[in-house]
């Protein structure tokens, strides 16, 4: 199972040549999935993260919890035929 933290815990460790940006957590390149949570406290998106980039699946979700929309990210782009949009009580819509 990956390893789950929340944005907030994580470090931001710069920028590389291309300007994606690059996280940390305890000093060393993040791999695992980062958790972004709303001020109201409700998880709105989860990344998932190799050696500090975005790389996988990019989850976003409805208040109520349902699945909003996902897409995979590779090398910084989204994957082409990869997205999948739903509406608020978990119906795939395209």
């Amino acid at each position: 199972m990956a390893l789950k933290i929340k944005y907030e815990d994580l470090e931001h460790g710069g920028f590389d040549f291309g300007g994606s940006e690059i996280l940390l957590y305890k000093g060393k390149p993040f791999t695992g999935i980062c958790q972004i949570y709303e001020d109201e406290g409700w998880l709105s998106g989860e990344n998932e993260y190799q050696n500090g980039y975005l790389e996988g699946w990019i989850r976003d979700y409805y208040e109520n919890g349902n699945l909003e929309m996902e897409y995979q990210i590779h090398n910084n782009i989204p994957v082409p035929n990869t997205t999948k949009v739903y509406d608020k009580n978990g119906n795939l819509k395209k």
